[in-house]
């Protein structure tokens, strides 16, 4: 399920209150801004929010993005030890 932005800052507060607010972080943050198809001058053509949400509710879904995330923390751990 594709979460909101409200979600997100709450997340992102529990954080802030486990953690600090200095903790290190990397992020990547896609909004329904990020869902378009380009129009026939190249230029980008929003999708109904609907549409977005589902393609969003889907890239969550992608297994392999979190499997490359933690190869690439590991690979960094063992490249600065």
């Amino acid at each position: 399920m594709a979460h909101t932005l409200q979600q997100l800052k709450e997340s992102v507060e529990r954080l802030i209150e486990q953690q600090g607010n200095d903790a290190p972080v990397a992020y990547w943050i896609y909004t329904n801004e990020d869902v378009f198809v380009m129009d026939e001058y190249n230029n980008p053509d929003p999708v109904s929010r609907e549409i977005a949400e589902t393609v969003l509710n889907e890239v969550e879904e992608y297994d392999h993005i979190y499997t490359e995330i933690a190869d690439t923390i590991e690979a960094e751990l063992k490249a600065i030890q």
